[in-house]
């Protein structure tokens, strides 16, 4: 891969974030935290469960680049994937997940301006490995989490109007 492939991919991939994180703020617009604990009346995640997924999920994308996570253990374990329903009283605040989104991104994005090819090419430690990611290299893993992101921010926009929202923002 050349240096100016990889400088291209991490460009679109800055782009996808930026248009992923902007989606998520129109969709949570005017929304409250009891607003992202509304339970549906069939098997759905809620909106809270959902954007702290995608949280967890960009810790992840941090850990690919060697930063810093954010939730603690202890949160991620309520917004990782095969986690039990969130319940009213073990959900994060909705203000702290959008705070947290804007960090990470943030976090991201610095990060991904100071780092070379060479660094997006390895292929990180085991510890830092979420399960189907072992053989890929640092961009590879960020590709695959962005995708993973979009896939969730689009369930925002249904997750939003069964709230009663009842509008096109988008």
């Amino acid at each position: 891969m050349t240096m100016e492939k990889i400088h291209n991919d991490v460009q679109d991939w800055i782009a996808t974030l930026n248009l992923n994180h902007w989606i998520i703020e129109q969709q949570l617009n005017g929304l409250d935290h009891d607003d992202s604990l509304l339970k549906l009346p069939f098997r759905a995640n809620r909106l809270n469960w959902v954007v702290g997924h995608i949280a967890e999920h960009r810790d992840w994308m941090l850990r690919a680049v060697d930063g810093e996570p954010l939730m603690t253990a202890k949160q991620a374990l309520l917004y990782r994937r095969g986690s039990d329903p969130i319940t009213d009283e073990d959900a994060m605040p909705l203000a702290t997940l959008v705070t947290h989104l804007n960090t990470a991104k943030g976090a991201l994005i610095a990060k991904l301006e100071q780092v070379d090819a060479d660094f997006l090419a390895e292929k990180p430690q085991e510890g830092l490995l979420l399960e189907g990611h072992r053989d890929r290299t640092r961009l590879q893993r960020l590709q695959g989490l962005l995708w993973h992101e979009t896939y969730h921010v689009g369930q925002l926009e249904l997750l939003r109007q069964a709230t009663g929202a009842n509008d096109k923002i988008i």
